[in-house]
């Protein structure tokens, strides 16, 4: 499992490993919405020792973070923090839309880090690290991983199929702001989306959504 930014264009896959050896890999699907890509490691299976997955609906904002990877072309750079946040949601780059749930941390990610695990106290892997919020574009900011429930959820279907379908709305909204309630005429404590657009012939079109 990697990042599909990072062998979206590759002609060849290689995957080194711990001890030095290296292996060719093929592309076996990928998803740009999640950010998510499997590729299969063609070599004997002894060398092969999977990790073990965590389960990201119990990460909690304080515990223990360790991210693994090759930031600046460094290899195997172990780095520590904690979870910052949870549930953000941030814009894919390589899609039009949205991971949700995504998992934020002060580890230090860099370019390089992409496609690399985030792990917990207990090593077990609890996101894929993706992404960083930086105006340096270093690890003067907080990073961002795609939750590891998410890769259980799309994992299957890329290795059955190449790729995911997902459901959908078809609605365009926004969050209610302040300005919004106050135009609006709304308690202040209203919580909610406002439905901006309807996409024609859309799943909320058919629901009769406005």
């Amino acid at each position: 499992v990697t990042n599909y930014h990072v062998v979206r264009d590759a002609e060849r896959l290689e995957v080194t490993f711990f001890d030095g050896l290296t292996a060719r890999a093929e592309f076996v699907g990928g998803d740009p919405d999640s950010d998510l890509a499997i590729i299969r490691v063609t070599g004997p299976g002894t060398m092969l020792h999977p990790v073990s997955l965590g389960d990201s609906d119990q990460v909690f904002i304080g515990q223990r973070a360790v991210a693994i990877g090759n930031p600046f072309g460094q290899t195997w750079t172990l780095t520590a923090g904690v979870v910052s946040a949870i549930g953000r949601t941030m814009r894919s780059g390589t899609s039009q839309f949205s991971i949700p749930e995504m998992i934020q941390t002060d580890a230090a990610i860099n370019p390089g880090n992409s496609g690399g695990p985030l792990l917990d106290a207990k090593g077990r892997v609890v996101g894929v690290n993706t992404m960083i919020a930086s105006q340096s574009h270093s690890s003067a900011g907080v990073g961002f991983a795609v939750p590891v429930n998410i890769v259980k959820q799309i994992v299957p279907d890329l290795i059955e199929s190449g790729s995911y379908v997902y459901p959908w709305l078809g609605i365009s909204g926004t969050n209610l702001s302040l300005d919004l309630i106050e135009a609006m005429g709304l308690d202040v404590r209203r919580r909610g989306a406002l439905v901006m657009e309807v996409v024609e012939e859309s799943p909320a079109a058919e629901a009769h959504l406005q």
